[in-house]
């Protein structure tokens, strides 16, 4: 199922596909970190991020870099290798998105597309090409761009397949869409012990003009595979066309998530690089509005409020509000799948307020062998939420406690 495949596609995010080891090397900290302000990075000629890599590349780990009170436009993905912690206050919003056309023919097996133009592209860009705004439409594998010579860009992997296997050949006028992430706090060979955070910030996804697309990993917000906390405080997601925050470790506090055509949270990690201890999420005080809006059938992870692939799960959720959400609250509970995960386990929501949702969980699914372990849902208030019969499902995972019913 496509919600268990996001961690292997992260192989592919650099200009590099070697295999991810875990990175032993010890984050050097700065006790008393003294605040720098992005604009003094800024020269003439400079776009936004531009000034943010100039920003990012020249200072030292565990720096607080201040934006401005102004809006800040995202044309391409910042890659974060070290620990900095950015605050605002501050709009940072995603450029109105490219539609790119293949001026001639490629197929799976190519490993260089020709475009109509390339204004706009660089080296490390992660992109996809679209049959149609449905994401099995779009291509299968993450791919990235290694060099551009003229209109040509050579890819770091073969095209391949769209989701849905049907279709490995791509006519010239075929769009190819630019993904734009705020942040990737992540590394192509390893994972990182960095840990960092976002203060007083509003990520505007500007999904009016991001909707060519709908595939669940084109045009995220974060996303934060790391040994170390991502920590949220005091910050705004909005207008998400695809998923928000993405990753493990996330320390989600007094934030605010409003019209999301996505999931707030992706839980995602991996078993064999990261320990049950490496991966927990802590998710309180938040509101959350108007999320996974667009069909699950549309979207590919647009099933709840908080979804789960690989180990997804492992966060406690508690003192949140949840309004007018989409098909579910919460994603598919599923066992193990490879050895890359240990199932949608040790998960605690209670204290939380649901008004107005599909129904409280998506999916259990039985259908597999494998563990589901320490998963309490219970003792939350809640209205307008449609109720479903879990009890078989209950009886063939006794680990599951699952109440949808106010005060349960």
């Amino acid at each position: 199922m496509k919600r268990f495949l996001l961690l292997p596609l992260y192989i592919a995010l650099l200009a590099s596909c070697k295999k991810i080891q875990v990175s032993t090397n010890n984050i050097t900290a700065n006790s008393n970190p003294v605040p720098y302000r992005i604009e003094d990075f800024r020269k003439p000629g400079m776009d936004d991020y531009q000034t943010i890599m100039a920003a990012c590349d020249s200072l030292p780990e565990n720096s607080t870099i201040v934006f401005d009170p102004k809006t800040y436009i995202f044309s391409h993905t910042p890659i974060i290798l070290k620990t900095f912690h950015f605050k605002g206050p501050a709009t940072l919003k995603r450029e109105d998105q490219i539609v790119y056309t293949l001026q001639e023919p490629a197929d799976e097996n190519s490993t260089s597309i020709i475009l109509n133009n390339t204004n706009g592209i660089i080296p490390g860009d992660r992109f996809y090409l679209s049959l149609g705004q449905i994401y099995t439409k779009t291509t299968f594998n993450w791919n990235v761009v290694l060099a551009i010579k003229g209109d040509t860009l050579i890819l770091v992997q073969p095209l391949g397949r769209t989701v849905d296997n049907l279709n490995g050949t791509y006519l010239a006028g075929t769009n190819f869409f630019k993904n734009i992430n705020f942040f990737w706090v992540l590394s192509a060979t390893s994972y990182p012990n960095q840990s960092c955070s976002f203060t007083d910030l509003i990520f505007d996804g500007n999904r009016d003009n991001n909707k060519s697309s709908y595939s669940w990993t084109l045009n995220a917000a974060v996303t934060a595979l790391t040994k170390g906390t991502t920590q949220y405080r005091n910050c705004k997601f909005i207008n998400s066309p695809g998923e928000t925050i993405v990753g493990h470790n996330a320390d989600v506090q007094n934030c605010f998530f409003y019209d999301l055509n996505g999931s707030a949270i992706h839980t995602s990690a991996d078993k064999v690089n990261c320990t049950e201890d490496e991966i927990h999420s802590y998710i309180s005080d938040n509101t959350f509005e108007n999320t996974n809006q667009i069909p699950d059938t549309m979207g590919g992870h647009s099933e709840g409020v908080i979804t789960h692939s690989n180990s997804g799960g492992y966060y406690n959720a508690t003192r949140n509000t949840f309004f007018n959400v989409g098909e579910s609250v919460l994603g598919a509970l599923y066992p193990s799948n490879s050895i890359y995960d240990c199932g949608t386990s040790n998960i605690l929501f209670t204290g939380n307020t649901i008004n107005g949702a599909g129904r409280m969980v998506y999916l259990i699914d039985t259908s597999r062998a494998g563990t589901i372990h320490d998963v309490r849902i219970e003792k939350n208030t809640i209205s307008n939420l449609i109720e479903r019969d879990w009890s078989e499902e209950l009886k063939y995972w006794p680990d599951i406690i699952l109440k949808d019913k106010s005060g349960e």
